[in-house]
């Protein structure tokens, strides 16, 4: 699907960083106090990973553990999936949707220059979302719809038990009603 919006048309530009050796507590302190919903982890002008609120939750707090003692670098996800400025919107979203990413760092030349996330794209492409979400369901093989984690499409909240019913990821609460829709 090509939008002929460029990526970097969408993208937002301040983007927050911290350092592997930082911790937990700190990363959460910064994500609060800039409102942000992750952290690129950078050793100097090289990205080594990415921490995201939804890190914080699933492998400290759910646990029960405290980020005082814990390193950025030992939750954050290392394997990343990158775009580039000139990369067109529709691209950009394929990649977030194949991987199951909601953001995206944004590099030119090796540096980091921006972050696109699904919230840039749902307010650029509206359309872009439920295209790539109906050609997923489409194409994902019959594992794929198999109990996942992630947030309810009829509820909203998050359910680590969702199961697709009539192409919708519903929570155990959401089943029946998502199988009258």
């Amino acid at each position: 699907m090509v939008t002929d919006i460029l990526v970097k048309d969408a993208m937002v530009t301040e983007v927050v960083t911290a350092r592997p050796d930082q911790t937990v507590v700190e990363g959460a302190d910064t994500m609060r106090k800039k409102d942000v919903g992750c952290l690129v982890i950078c050793e100097g002008s090289k990205i080594v990973g990415i921490v995201t609120r939804e890190d914080m939750v699933n492998k400290i707090v759910s646990k029960g553990l405290t980020g005082k003692d814990i390193k950025l670098s030992e939750i954050m996800s290392k394997n990343l999936v990158m775009a580039t400025g000139e990369e067109d919107l529709g691209d950009a979203a394929r990649k977030m949707s194949k991987y199951g990413f909601e953001r995206l760092p944004v590099v030119e030349g090796g540096k980091l220059v921006g972050i696109i996330s699904d919230r840039e794209v749902a307010r650029i492409c509206p359309a872009a979302i439920e295209i790539l979400r109906e050609r997923l369901l489409m194409e994902a093989p019959a594992s794929f719809e198999e109990n996942t984690d992630g947030d309810c499409d009829l509820c909203g909240n998050y359910s680590d038990d969702l199961m697709s019913v009539n192409s919708r990821w519903a929570c155990p609460e959401c089943r029946e009603e998502a199988a009258e829709l």
